[in-house]
């Protein structure tokens, strides 16, 4: 009779623990999902903003430039949640020649959680264009400035100046919910 007690509160401790290990890993992976997902967008655009940041770092984007392209515009800085480096890669995709605005592709490398690949248009002379980051708690936090600004587009829509914004001068803070 002792055995089959003894048993029994055996299978009920397991069977906890698999329990307990399940919920666990159901919240983690939930985090993981909604912080990997996140919003459908982690780019906003800053309309004739050029003319109001320092800055410090010029670049060349190509249109449609291939990936072993030797002038890339990557850029990368301090992550302001964690202890590591972030990178951010825009790519001039388009031309809109009606509107004299462009489209970009940016990746967002954001070390230790997730890369994101996000598409912006509308771009003009001048746009901002600012990355939004998860901060340690999965929540998105929008810097007080752009982290790069179209300051020139050649006249045939092959080439854009990017200039970036310094760092150092970037303060991060949260993102309204959007819902």
């Amino acid at each position: 009779m002792k055995r089959w007690v003894l048993l029994a509160l055996v299978m009920i401790v397991v069977a906890a623990s698999l329990l307990l290990i399940r919920l666990r890993l159901n919240n983690s992976s939930f985090f993981q999902s909604h912080v990997s997902q996140g919003p459908v967008n982690h780019l906003e655009r800053m309309p004739n903003s050029g003319h109001k940041y320092d800055l410090c770092i010029e670049a060349f984007a190509l249109s449609h430039a291939p990936p072993d392209y030797p002038y890339k515009t990557n850029v990368s800085f301090h992550d302001p949640f964690r202890n590591t480096t972030d990178t951010i890669i825009p790519l001039l995709m388009d031309l809109d020649l009606q509107h004299k605005t462009l489209s970009f592709t940016v990746t967002i490398i954001v070390s230790q959680v997730a890369t994101y690949s996000d598409s912006i248009s509308h771009v003009s002379v001048q746009d901002g264009i600012s990355v939004m980051l998860p901060d340690k708690n999965g929540h998105l936090q929008r810097s007080n400035q752009p982290q790069f600004i179209v300051s020139f587009i050649d006249t045939g829509g092959q080439t854009a100046v990017l200039d970036y914004t310094c760092s150092q001068e970037w303060r991060w803070s949260a993102v309204p919910d959007r819902s």
